[in-house]
């Protein structure tokens, strides 16, 4: 597949993970501003890590969400511009690959979470700690450590862990759909099903490269 086949419009977002002067890799969010085929793709750095440094020639990889998948392509900086404003142009990538999430309804995951839970009017009625049962693109399942208010219609979601080698924050906002009630077994926890409410373009790309890793048997989870 080549880049042009994409058809991304100006102002997607793309994750760049550029190599640290302390050898790490480091994750930057950028925004496509356009490209021209076969010479340079043009991004907006709205906030570089300070352990990166930029120069001509620095490598780089690239990923971004698209509804069929992540898609990868590697390159390096071709050029840096101060003007009007400070971008990079990229070397046109040779290629790109999509990695397709299968169809799988659910993907266990067991990492710990913090919920808030909120009524139809947006008042607070809880905070709890949690865990992660399994997990999809559109929702979860969850086990709370207490019993969710019978006024609460939406949880927001926030648990850390490390995707690609990089631990990250997952913040998701969630529709109560189901109660399973108490657990009979270990922590007696009580058992809800969240469904997602539509993600910032950041968080998609983090839960479907979550998935992605589900699905391949390779997180790594870290403590909430």
């Amino acid at each position: 597949m080549q880049f042009v086949d994409l058809k991304l419009p100006v102002a997607t977002r793309i994750q760049l993970e550029f190599i640290g002067q302390d050898y790490k890799r480091y994750p930057c969010e950028a925004v496509l501003l356009g490209y021209r085929n076969g010479e340079s793709v043009l991004v907006y750095l709205p906030k570089r890590p300070p352990q990166v440094t930029l120069r001509v020639g620095t490598k780089l990889e690239a990923k971004l969400a698209m509804q069929s998948g992540i898609v990868r392509f590697e390159s390096f900086v071709y050029e840096l511009c101060t003007q009007p404003y400070p971008y990079l142009h990229l070397a046109f990538p040779a290629g790109v690959s999509l990695e397709p999430l299968r169809r799988v309804p659910r993907f266990p995951l067991n990492t710990a979470l913090k919920a808030v839970a909120y009524s139809q009017l947006g008042v607070a009625t809880g905070y709890l700690d949690g865990r992660f049962l399994d997990i999809s693109v559109d929702g979860a399942r969850v086990a709370l450590d207490k019993e969710l208010s019978s006024v609460a219609v939406r949880i927001d979601i926030t648990a850390t862990m490390a995707v690609a080698g990089t631990e990250q924050q997952l913040e998701l906002k969630t529709d109560l759909k189901r109660s399973f009630g108490r657990s009979d077994k270990g922590d007696q926890s009580w058992h809800y099903g969240l469904a997602f409410q539509e993600p910032s373009p950041p968080q998609r790309l983090l839960l479907l490269a979550l998935c992605h890793e589900l699905q391949s048997g390779s997180l790594i989870f870290g403590d909430s």
